[in-house]
């Protein structure tokens, strides 16, 4: 298990530990271009189309792209050179938005070509998500790993705060403006990747001929979660998790809309939400360091359940954005504790795999919660989707304790 993995000692401080800090930089300005581009590229397919199906055309490619490359990323960065898959990871983002770029100032935007840059830019986005977990565990000693992965929550809900806004400001100076900012953006990952010093692996290792065909595999990090009940049972909470907050996202703003709240109204109120997310990351380094996962997961759930019910009191527009982040608040810190024991229990030559086969769960059914919540709106108003997701969050909430119970009388681990 510790083989490969970073064996500084964690007496100088995370801040002085220069290939980390190398790293949190140039990720965190990769992750603001990816955030300028998530809101430029449906406002431009709006202004040259005026259709909303297309800008959501586009926007389904980069959701699909990320979806489908997970799992092949997750296997690429267990048995290729990491160094190098960073920088392909980048130069994919770059040719995205430089192409973009490029059509914007010729006046001759295409909607093919826009499909094919987002789904671009969302392979190479897995590909540089894949590399960062077993990247982490190279660069980082052990007693520092909880508070780097606090810190990586931080970057990533920072980023997802400023990019909307400073995309649309981009936009409406021109509208070439966002993706030329984005493609000096998606420069940081490769400064990052050439400037590491640290060897990032994959680990060397001889194979033996019994296992050599299964670790060879992209799915032999699904053998590996199908054989852990506590991996099984964290899978389905995530794909259940992450859905209900796709739903969540749009209820948001139908029952804002529904109470005759102007669009800035709606603009501050989804602020207000996103702030929740921004603040948990902020305080779950604290709170990892303070209390188990297996705590914070069952408050999260709990939690879950009282901003989803905080949500139908008919008051101002900001008030529902002020219950739908303490839904989101605790969410960085389960992220953070799970992440910390994957990489405390997982061998490194399977990391990047299992990261990914968690990750494609996870965003695996946001398609289906926002089209039946949808539905079930125009069909019979927003509370009624919004009291089924307070009943999915009670049930994942009463699962925990029962899985918890279980666990402690058959002595299973999990956080």
């Amino acid at each position: 298990m510790t083989s490969g993995v970073a064996r500084r000692t964690a007496r100088e401080p995370l801040r002085r530990n220069r290939d980390y800090q190398v790293w949190w930089s140039g990720a965190a300005v990769s992750g603001t271009g990816s955030c300028l581009l998530a809101t430029a590229v449906p406002l431009l397919v709006l202004e040259t189309t005026g259709s909303a199906g297309r800008a959501g055309l586009v926007a389904g490619a980069a959701a699909v792209a990320k979806l489908v490359g997970s799992s092949p990323a997750g296997a690429l960065a267990d048995r290729c050179h990491r160094r190098a898959l960073l920088l392909t990871a980048s130069a994919l983002q770059l040719l995205a938005a430089a192409s973009v770029l490029g059509a914007a100032v010729r006046h001759h935007i295409g909607l093919a070509h826009l499909v094919a840059a987002a789904a671009v830019e969302g392979l190479g986005y897995s590909l540089h998500t894949a590399t960062e977990l077993p990247l982490l565990r190279r660069i980082v000693p052990e007693e520092q790993r909880r508070s780097a992965l606090s810190r990586e929550q931080s970057r990533k809900a920072t980023a997802q705060l400023a990019g909307p806004p400073l995309g649309g400001l981009l936009f409406s100076w021109s509208p070439g403006a966002p993706f030329a900012a984005a493609a000096l953006c998606f420069l940081g990952v490769t400064g990052a990747a050439l400037a590491l010093r640290a060897p990032l692996g994959p680990p060397v290792r001889e194979p033996t001929p019994g296992d050599a065909p299964r670790r060879a595999t992209p799915l032999a990090g699904l053998r590996h979660v199908r054989a852990s009940p506590f991996l099984r049972y964290m899978l389905v909470w995530f794909a259940l998790v992450n859905g209900a907050f796709a739903g969540l996202g749009l209820l948001l703003v139908v029952l804002c809309h529904a109470r005759g709240a102007s669009a800035a109204a709606v603009g501050l109120t989804q602020a207000v939400g996103s702030a929740g997310a921004v603040l948990g990351a902020w305080a779950c380094e604290r709170l990892t360091a303070r209390t188990t996962g297996a705590r914070l997961l069952r408050a999260a759930s709990w939690i879950l359940l009282a901003g989803t019910v905080a949500m139908a009191v008919p008051l101002s527009a900001p008030f529902g954005g002020l219950a739908y982040a303490g839904a989101l608040f605790l969410t960085p810190a389960v992220n953070v504790s799970f992440m910390e024991y994957m990489v405390r229990t997982v061998p490194e030559r399977l990391t990047g795999r299992i990261s990914m086969t968690m990750m494609t769960a996870a965003r695996s059914l946001n398609w289906a919660f926002t089209t039946v919540v949808g539905s079930m709106a125009d069909r019979w108003g927003p509370l009624v989707p919004l009291f089924a997701l307070a009943g999915l969050f009670l049930a994942l909430a009463c699962a925990g304790h029962v899985r918890e119970s279980a666990d402690a009388a058959a002595g299973a681990g999990g956080f």
